[in-house]
């Protein structure tokens, strides 16, 4: 067999244990997403420099920002470093791998089936950074939760730190600010960020109008 055989030994396990469930390979890569439309799960057999094998992180990515990038907004590392040794050995490693992966993914369906039950979940969580006011506001402001939403804006809006990407985060922050009282309006431009998002990253189209409705 030949070197990237581990890679062959990943992929082979994913197909078998989470293709059933709907999820789908990102290319050639070894990241299988879950798509929920306006969140995907992302499953990524993370590589090492050091060493061939793979590490396990499974996280949901919420698609309410514009952006060209996978990110794990909630959720990461599952599972250590396996290391190849031989193709039979990987070979159980791999599928150890793909069934947690898939563990990972039905809690994260169990936990998000919702717009309403996402809202809930960021509304209540602990970590206070600029990531998480910003998806609390917006996931509140869909649900109609307008004094969350302005709480949680505000907060986004008291960020000290002057690089680029929070004073973009800022600017667009404000922009969604000043549309939050109209829940309608407000979905509607949401369900716009999120088509953007899903062709940057090359998600298939799908139909946004309702996207958010109860």
């Amino acid at each position: 067999m030949a070197v990237s055989d581990h890679n062959q030994v990943i992929v082979a396990a994913a197909k078998s244990v989470l293709l059933p469930l709907g999820c789908f390979q990102k290319g050639r890569s070894r990241t299988w997403l879950d798509d929920h439309l306006w969140w995907v799960g992302v499953i990524e057999f993370q590589p090492s420099a050091w060493s061939k094998g793979s590490y396990l992180n499974v996280g949901a990515c919420w698609l309410w920002y514009e952006k060209d990038y996978l990110s794990f907004d909630d959720g990461y590392r599952v599972e250590s470093f396996h290391q190849f040794e031989t193709v039979e050995q990987f070979t159980g490693c791999a599928r150890l791998l793909a069934e947690c992966a898939k563990e990972e993914v039905l809690k994260l369906r169990e936990r998000f089936p919702t717009i309403q039950h996402t809202a809930a979940y960021l509304r209540n969580t602990i970590r206070n950074t600029i990531w998480d006011h910003y998806h609390a506001a917006v996931s509140a402001g869909l649900i109609g939760d307008v004094a969350t939403a302005r709480s949680r804006f505000a907060a986004v809006a008291t960020e000290k730190h002057e690089f680029a990407w929070v004073q973009d985060l800022k600017k667009r922050t404000a922009g969604l600010a000043r549309v939050v009282d109209d829940t309608v309006r407000f979905r509607g431009r949401i369900a716009s960020v999120v088509a953007r998002t899903r062709t940057l990253l090359k998600l298939p189209k799908c139909q946004l109008g309702a996207l958010f409705d109860p």
